[in-house]
Order: C-alpha cells, then structure tokens, then sequence
C-alpha cells in the first residue's frame, strides 16, 4: 500500500512537472536585447574660409530633423548666397550616454575633412577675426583657442589662414574707413 501511494504521488508529479513544462515555465527568458534608440537629421556644414561671411558662419553646425529643434531647412532660414551642404548625422544611445566618440566629420571648409572639434575652433577663430572692433592678433586667437595644446597641428594649420582673414577683415574695414572719411574738395 505504501508502494502504491508512492506510486500515485510520483506519477502525479510527474504530470504537474509535464504541465508546466507546456505552459512555459521551465523555458530559459529570452536575452534581454540591447535597445539602441537612434536620432537622425541633418546638419548644415557652411564651407568655412577666411572670406567666409559673419553672417553665413552662425549657421554652420545647425541641425534639422523630427528630433531637432528645426524640423525642416526652410526653418533655418539661411541667406541668400550661402555655400552650404547638407550632411546626413545619426546617433545612437551609445554615442550619446555612454560617452562613445564618434567619427563626424566636417568636409565642407578650406583644409577638406576635419574633425567636428576642429570645424568648431575654426569657425570660433573665424568668428573671433570678424566680430567689429576686433583687434586680436593672429597670434592671440590661436592661443586663446588652442590653450589645451590637444591640437597644436591643427593650429600650425589654422594660422595662416587666420592671418589672411586679418588681412582681408583690415582691407574691408580700411576700405569703408577711408570712405567714409570727408575728402579735402568735401569740406
């Protein structure tokens, strides 16, 4: 009697264990996948030289797309004669949260393709050569923005180009000076 009831226990174990088993239970949980959100648009990349317009440089770097700000390029309103391109950016919630570097690139600008970092620092130094009453030497800008050292071949790069911007900045406001100073046959 004891047999049997051993029996009975066992076997109704076993079909409580067979139940479950088709229900799902003993089935491993799947891997938890990695949720990668991404965000895409555009980014306007105005060409960045020394005669490059004041007004034409707030524009570079300016971003458009569902997740921007800016949802389309007539929003941005860019001026007339402006030599832009539009580049394709995406990121992803790796590059944004957990500090992953990307590899973006500015390709539109007098030196070809350099790093985001780099577009920045020049379009500052642009900035900085073209603002009124600027009288920073070349010298001065690269220093004031190259402090860090991290990209002193850049800077050996930039240089020149900022002292050709000085000179073209000194020949424009020289020319409206010289203009707009009363000629001898005037007074």
């Amino acid at each position: 009697m004891l047999n049997l009831s051993i029996l009975i226990v066992i076997i109704g174990l076993i079909y409580w264990l067979l139940r479950l088993r088709r229900r799902g239970f003993f089935k491993k949980p799947p891997k938890v996948s990695k949720v990668i959100n991404k965000i895409s648009g555009q980014e306007v990349q105005v060409f960045l030289d020394y005669n490059t317009p004041i007004e034409h440089l707030a524009f570079d770097g300016v971003r458009f797309g569902q997740q921007f700000r800016y949802k389309s390029l007539e929003e941005i309103g860019l001026p007339e004669k402006c030599n832009f391109r539009i580049k394709p950016i995406q990121y992803s919630s790796d590059t944004l949260f957990q500090e992953e570097l990307s590899n973006e690139t500015h390709d539109h600008n007098v030196f070809g393709t350099i790093s985001l970092e780099e577009a920045k620092l020049l379009k500052k130094g642009l900035l900085m050569v073209k603002m009124p009453d600027s009288l920073l030497k070349s010298s001065e800008i690269i220093s004031h923005l190259f402090a860090d050292n991290a990209h002193s071949k850049f800077a050996e790069k930039m240089e020149p180009l900022i002292n050709q911007a000085i000179h073209s900045n000194e020949q424009n406001f020289g020319g409206i000076a010289t203009k707009d100073q009363p000629t001898s046959a005037d007074q």
